[in-house]
């Protein structure tokens, strides 16, 4: 019975000195084959690892862009050239109207009864210059007296002419073809000389109104082609037919016209971009997302040279596309990092990875 007592603790113990003496033994032979890596190499070990892609500039068009609005060819407010009170409305607003159409009529009053007095002096004054004119020859009458009757003539036919235009006037007429926007009248209104009638808008052509900076406005010239996105999707051709030459003060930007072409519904006053195509640069395609801005403010990206040193390359965004941008400032083949680019400093050298570069994808996504 005591000796079965003794027996489990002596066993526990020998086993506890074995495992000692195994580990420390195990210990010592991972130390030789596993030997303290030497200075170099745990410096390898720290250098900073990157991804980069060797980019490869391409040739881009480079385009300048214009926010602006379309307006009308033209348009104009029709205003009264004299008094009276409507009679008729030929035209309603939304009416396509020919030039020369009547849009509105104002009461004539007395008008056609002094057409017919006015008619009438006319005819008398012409006789008595004609008469006079046969008395001179005859040498009944003196130069005086026929530069007279001449005078009384010609008086005549002046009040006639008037008569006729204030007649004219009482039609209020579209002056150019076009669409009546607007009626500012309606029949039994009076009007005054020189109030608004109607406003008519020409439609023949659509013109691109926009204004642009003065770092770009040298790139522009007239008769450049360019294209127009219009709001209902389509997108029209124009042509640049008008460069201001004065800046706006508050703003320092040129207005710039572009007519557009072949426009399928015409809309006035709306919000529209144009497109001119200025020159053809080579520039890489890049994701913004590896756009870098630098101390100074300068935006460039982080690249790394043939020492696998990372470099800062100021850049310039010529192009803006669907899924990158267009930049300048990089030589033709520029080692760009794409990962880990946020945590490593200008001048650091790095370890880098080398991705794939594909031609029609931008760098980085």
């Amino acid at each position: 019975m005591s000796k079965t007592r003794y027996t489990g603790p002596i066993i526990a113990i020998t086993i506890l000195v074995v495992l000692i003496i195994w580990m420390m033994t195990g210990s010592s032979n991972d130390s030789d084959v596993n030997p303290p890596k030497d200075n170099a190499q745990q410096s390898t070990d720290l250098t900073p690892k990157v991804q980069v892609i060797n980019s490869q500039s391409q040739r881009v068009e480079q385009t300048l862009t214009i926010n602006g609005i379309t307006q009308a060819k033209r348009w104009v407010t029709v205003s009264s050239e004299t008094s009276g009170k409507v009679s008729q409305l030929l035209k309603t607003k939304g009416d396509r109207v020919k030039k020369g159409d009547i849009i509105a009529k104002i009461d004539m009053g007395d008008l056609n009864a002094k057409l017919i007095q006015a008619n009438a002096s006319v005819e008398k004054e012409r006789l008595e210059y004609e008469g006079a004119q046969k008395l001179k020859k005859q040498g009944l009458q003196n130069g005086a007296q026929l530069a007279a009757a001449l005078a009384s003539y010609e008086q005549a036919k002046a009040n006639l002419a008037s008569l006729n235009l204030q007649i004219a006037h009482k039609n209020i007429r579209a002056p150019f073809d076009g669409q009546l926007e607007s009626l500012h009248v309606e029949i039994g209104a009076y009007l005054r000389q020189g109030e608004p009638v109607a406003d008519i808008y020409d439609f023949s052509e659509m013109v691109f109104v926009g204004s642009v900076s003065e770092k770009d406005i040298l790139s522009l010239s007239l008769g450049q082609k360019g294209k127009v996105d219009l709001i209902n999707g389509d997108i029209a051709d124009a042509e640049v037919t008008y460069i201001g030459t004065t800046t706006n003060p508050s703003t320092r930007t040129f207005t710039v016209e572009l007519k557009v072409l072949n426009v399928t519904r015409s809309v006035s006053g709306v919000t529209s971009k144009a497109t001119i195509a200025i020159d053809q640069a080579k520039g890489h395609y890049i994701s913004p997302a590896l756009l870098f801005i630098n101390e100074s403010g300068d935006l460039g990206l982080k690249t790394v040279n043939d020492k696998n040193q990372v470099q800062f390359n100021k850049v310039d965004i010529i192009r803006s596309a669907t899924d990158g941008v267009w930049v300048t400032g990089l030589p033709d083949q520029a080692a760009i990092i794409v990962v880990g680019q946020g945590f490593v400093n200008i001048d650091e050298t790095v370890n880098p990875t080398i991705k794939p570069f594909v031609q029609s994808k931008a760098v980085g996504l």
